[in-house]
């Protein structure tokens, strides 16, 4: 994998944006730079972090550091949180099996013939 030197600024910021899920002309009126512009920085991009398209490529920005989380699901200095549901007692309970005949059409005189 390429290291994080190889991308320009302006790359590194077209990369995060297209991490944060904006499309090439989003990311243009957000940069002030024409559509064209922002395929052609992402093309080197591509080729840069040698990715197959643009997913691979934030994957790739992720796996070598280019790029990092702002905000991590859980801090690692606190314990992932217990569920808040009691423990089961038991088996599960079950549900009555639905059959092809209600009860109300079994009692019916049309359903005797």
């Amino acid at each position: 994998m390429p290291r994080s030197s190889t991308l320009t600024t302006i790359e590194r910021g077209i990369l995060n944006d297209v991490a944060s899920g904006l499309n090439t002309i989003q990311i243009g009126f957000k940069q002030h730079r024409s559509p064209e512009t922002i395929r052609t920085h992402m093309k080197n991009i591509l080729v840069k972090l040698k990715a197959r398209n643009r997913a691979h490529a934030v994957a790739n920005a992720y796996n070598t550091g280019i790029l990092t989380c702002p905000l991590p699901h859980l801090p690692r200095t606190q314990p992932v949180p217990a569920t808040s549901l009691p423990p089961r007692r038991g088996p599960a309970p079950t549900r009555p099996r639905r059959t092809d005949v209600s009860a109300a059409q079994a009692g019916s005189p049309l359903s005797r013939r």
